[in-house]
């Protein structure tokens, strides 16, 4: 029967390699699982037997460490999978290290004599080797470095299924899937031994199933990875065996408990039962959600999602929410390529990508872009969690190109600030500064002069010098902020200025409250300049023959401007003089409008925001 079973299972594994080696492309893989199928087959056909003649006890001694080859090549294959090579040069180093402690590890064996005594009748091993202190250390070595090379492929096998996507992924997850056979069949071992008392036939069963699950699996991932739905079948798996480990384990320690407390093995019974069936529905819902989680990310749990995505962004640089959201959304998919396509701005390209418009308050912001890995195609439910993290990212996003435009804008409003103190300093250093020093040369000169005549006319050019000064000055001084505005209100500074600009063939009504509250100073500066501008455009360009500025507090400060020339035949936001209205009403955080009236001419209109949690922006006088 032993036989029968090794020459079923061999046979079994075999194929399977000589399938992956003729036809999978792999012949790294495929040589490893033909070596398996043949050390398997030796192993469980021909068990281990103390030989008595000298060739084979020398043998027997070489020997006594082979059985690490049981599955030494499906460690190797391992690490290969899914292209037939290591993950790193680094996880290629580590295999050499472990296969260098297979070669230690067989060396220690063999002079372990007390072994080979225990196995040949206290007979003494033929062939003479190492001491036996040295053999031991070689062979403690080679078998630490053993356990580090088995291990390794599972950490090693782990990090790339959690980085592959795709093709890559499917194909790594079916040897997952065939490696939970061995956590099965050494369950199955113990239960072998502890209840049916170590019956040969259902051991070698078992290890025959172990040692072709693995094969078989390895050969659908080279093959036909995509027999069926692997992570569906990997989740259960893995769901249904934790559920009944659990299950058991609670049932035999909650009998033996009942046991000693009731003293009544049937109490003990039934009370374990009761437990039982009121714990493993909740257990087992906890269970599962865990394992999906693990398997497809967040798409059966939107809600833990977007709770996620939420946390993700409370935490995070305001300035950096967009990559926030899109390492949120990666995870939640599982996919490694999520980012955003803002309106305005060049895409990707990329037609495998799938594209969800972020949407708030009906404005189409852009586009939330997921690039779908080559060979995986998205499900419903993946889709449906899609949508949902794009609603509630595109409030988010929102939020971020609010915070960008603020920070633009104040720094804005500090490069203004700077530009207008350079020209303040160079205006007062080429113009003021040098007349100023003319003056007090000139009084020097006039000063030395005793001809009264020279020192009147001396006195005469000073007394002119002395008045372009104050001219200059008083410029410099209307540039900062037009005095007029202090002197007459902004009402009868814009009527001052209406007046300079009028002629015989164009005329300016200006209406508004001969009074004001007091406004911010950013405020009154920024609606003086608009209408200012407004005036001089109608003069120089439209060709009107009127011109109307009123001026209303209704909430916000309304500045409006109207003419009855040419209008615009192009478009009313470019050219110097429109976008500094344009950016003077922005800074304050309000608007400026500049539009074709349907009678002709155009129309101006600023609304200036006057409240009080405006306070600290109106306390920055806008660019001159």
């Amino acid at each position: 029967m032993q036989l029968l079973v090794a020459i079923v299972a061999g046979l079994a594994s075999l194929a399977l390699g000589l399938l992956v080696l003729l036809r999978g492309g792999q012949r790294r893989i495929g040589w490893l699982l033909v070596a398996h199928a043949i050390t398997m087959s030796l192993f469980i056909g021909f068990p281990e037997s103390p030989s008595t003649s000298q060739a084979g006890m020398m043998i027997d001694q070489l020997t006594q460490g082979s059985a690490v080859f049981l599955f030494l090549w499906l460690v190797l294959i391992a690490y290969l999978l899914p292209e037939g090579h290591t993950a790193s040069p680094g996880w290629r180093r580590w295999v050499w290290i472990g296969l260098s402690g297979v070669v230690l590890l067989q060396v220690g064996a063999a002079g372990d004599r007390q072994m080979f005594a225990d196995a040949h009748d206290a007979k003494a091993a033929p062939i003479p080797w190492l001491p036996e202190t040295v053999s031991g250390a070689i062979g403690l070595t080679g078998l630490l470095l053993v356990v580090g090379l088995f291990f390794g492929s599972i950490v090693s096998l782990w990090c790339r299924t959690r980085a592959a996507t795709g093709e890559d992924r499917v194909r790594l997850l079916w040897p997952l899937w065939g490696s939970l056979s061995v956590p099965a069949v050494l369950v199955f071992g113990w239960a072998n031994h502890f209840l049916l008392g170590d019956h040969e036939l259902p051991f070698l069963v078992a290890l025959a199933v172990l040692s072709v699950a693995l094969p078989a699996t390895i050969t659908i991932s080279v093959l036909r990875n995509r027999l069926f739905d692997i992570e569906l079948v990997l989740s259960r798996t893995v769901t249904y065996a934790v559920l009944t480990i659990l299950v058991v384990g609670a049932y035999a320690s909650l009998l033996t408990l009942a046991d000693r407390a009731f003293s009544n093995r049937s109490a003990g019974g039934l009370v374990a039962v009761g437990v039982v069936a009121v714990l493993v529905q909740p257990t087992y819902a906890w269970l599962h959600r865990r394992v999906e989680r693990l398997v497809y990310g967040y798409r059966s749990e939107p809600a833990a999602a977007l709770r996620r995505l939420g946390a993700s962004v409370e935490t995070s640089d305001p300035l950096r929410v967009v990559e926030t959201i899109t390492t949120s959304v990666a995870e939640a998919l599982k996919v490694n390529d999520v980012w955003v396509e803002l309106a305005g701005q060049p895409g990707r390209g990329d037609d495998r990508a799938l594209r969800v418009p972020l949407v708030h308050r009906g404005s189409r912001m852009g586009e939330l872009a997921v690039g779908v890995p080559e060979g995986r195609t998205l499900s419903p439910a993946d889709t449906a969690l899609l949508h949902d993290l794009a609603r509630h990212a595109a409030v988010t996003v929102k939020s971020s190109q609010l915070a960008t435009e603020l920070q633009e804008s104040r720094a804005r409003i500090v490069t203004a600030r700077e530009e207008e103190r350079k020209r303040l300093r160079r205006d007062l250093h080429d113009g003021v500064g040098p007349a100023l020093a003319a003056i007090v040369v000139m009084l020097n000169a006039a000063q030395s002069r005793a001809d009264e005549a020279e020192r009147n006319a001396l006195l005469a050019e000073i007394r002119e010098e002395a008045k372009d000064t104050i001219q200059e000055i008083r410029r410099l001084v209307d540039d900062l902020r037009p005095a007029a505005v202090d002197e007459v209100g902004l009402v009868g500074a814009v009527r001052q200025r209406a007046a300079a600009l009028s002629t015989e063939a164009l005329t300016y009504d200006v209406t508004g409250p001969e009074t004001l509250p007091a406004l911010p100073a950013a405020v009154e500066v920024a609606a003086y300049r608009i209408a200012s501008e407004g005036m001089t455009n109608a003069a120089k360009h439209s060709g009107a023959t009127r011109c109307t500025v009123h001026i209303e507090l209704d909430g916000s400060l309304d500045v409006t401007v109207t003419d009855n020339g040419r209008g615009s035949a192009g478009p009313t936001d470019t050219g110097i003089g429109w976008t500094s209205m344009t950016e003077r009403a922005a800074e304050l955080g309000g608007s400026c409008k500049i539009s074709t009236r349907a009678e002709g001419g155009l129309i101006v209109r600023a609304l200036l925001p006057v409240n009080a949690d405006r306070k600290e922006t109106a306390d920055v006088e806008p660019a001159q």
